[in-house]
């Protein structure tokens, strides 16, 4: 297992779909809206989504949005929701 420590800074103003920097948030505010794509989701999932993506860039993957990836003992592999292709 890998584990890469990744700058916090900025996770909550960043779209995790399509990367675009949202502006600051008041803690009260709960919800992610992207007034780009139009994405929508909890302001945590958002922020733990970014983390991770700036955690594989870190592990040497090219994360290109929007990136879901599946591990299976080896950590330098990803497939992307797009394609459904392997990177390596």
């Amino acid at each position: 297992m890998y584990f890469a420590k990744v700058n916090p800074n900025g996770t909550s103003q960043t779209c995790p779909q399509c990367g675009t920097h949202t502006g600051k948030k008041k803690l009260s505010e709960r919800v992610h809206v992207c007034h780009e794509c139009g994405y929508t989701t909890d302001r945590d999932v958002a922020a733990a989504m970014v983390v991770e993506q700036r955690g594989l860039a870190a592990a040497g993957l090219a994360v290109k949005l929007p990136v879901e990836v599946s591990l299976s003992g080896d950590a330098s592999l990803g497939t992307t929701r797009e394609t459904g292709k392997t990177r390596k």
